[in-house]
């Protein structure tokens, strides 16, 4: 009785999007609560990077994000500023490309300046097209590792100081389970993404001895506009989402999920990780 009324309650907790719960055994609760910390977005308007920012505010904290200059993420923008202004947080947006090494860095020092603290940082920017693997050129190939996996890089550079400072922090890289596949739909895309395995580790092996952790997810099938650009068609869609062994595609908010997990001090001994967020689909398809 007393598990299931802790379980009953847990849930009208989630219904009212107050805070984010995790069930254990034995009736108790895990709460991630992020009230008092700060976080930073790169690619945060739409899609998983929106989601990522939403869950942060469900959980009381401050979100801050950055955003293509263009009107689908300025609109994305202006709806994800309305909403957590609503549940009581405080938020930032700056239209950044994730390329911009410099004005990342400047946002970066705005933020600490505005919060006193970042508390953790996810990299959600990502771009692909499908092309087949002869006709990429040389500018094409710089450009989505330009995008995918530097842009990773120029984030962490950014704020990797300021958490060394504070000796602590937590990064979260969104990669793709394209990299254990070779899938992904074109070479440069896959390969950018599998660069940021190397990335994780690196950034694991030089900090984590300054109480910074890094760790990588890698989502599959996500239902995002990236997604139904590539595959349009909703039959099309549908057979995809009949391949998972969870007979469905996924959803922003699974990413989400793994993403605030890996940001919260439950996660405080996982470094050096990745995580497969794609429904069996990758290995047991």
């Amino acid at each position: 009785f007393i598990l299931t009324v802790s379980i009953v309650y847990n849930i009208l907790m989630l219904e009212r999007q107050e805070l984010f719960f995790l069930f254990c055994g034995g009736g108790a609760a895990m709460k991630i609560d992020f009230r008092g910390k700060s976080f930073l977005v790169i690619g945060g308007a739409r899609g998983i990077g929106a989601e990522v920012c939403r869950r942060i505010a469900l959980c009381g904290g401050n979100a801050a994000w950055t955003h293509l200059d263009n009107e689908a993420d300025r609109g994305g923008t202006a709806e994800l500023q309305t909403e957590l202004k609503g549940l009581g947080v405080d938020c930032a947006a700056s239209a950044l490309d994730c390329v911009d090494s410099a004005g990342t860095a400047q946002f970066c020092r705005e933020l600490v300046a505005k919060w006193k603290s970042i508390s953790g940082l996810v990299f959600c920017a990502g771009y692909t097209s499908p092309k087949p693997f002869l006709e990429i050129s040389p500018a094409e190939w710089r450009k989505l590792v330009e995008i995918n996996l530097n842009g990773a890089f120029y984030a962490a550079q950014a704020v990797i100081p300021h958490f060394k400072e504070k000796k602590n922090g937590a990064i979260v890289l969104i990669g793709s389970a394209a990299v254990a596949t070779g899938g992904g739909g074109r070479a440069d895309y896959v390969s950018a993404k599998a660069g940021l395995e190397g990335l994780n580790r690196s950034i694991t092996k030089d900090f984590a001895p300054f109480g910074i952790r890094c760790n990588l997810v890698h989502p599959s099938l996500i239902e995002t506009d990236l997604l139904r650009q590539r595959h349009p068609d909703p039959e099309k869609r549908r057979q995809l989402a009949a391949e998972v062994p969870l007979r469905r595609l996924g959803r922003p908010e699974d990413i989400a999920y793994a993403a605030v997990f890996l940001l919260s001090d439950y996660a405080g001994y996982i470094t050096g990780q990745a995580l497969y967020v794609d429904g069996g689909r990758t290995f047991c398809k």
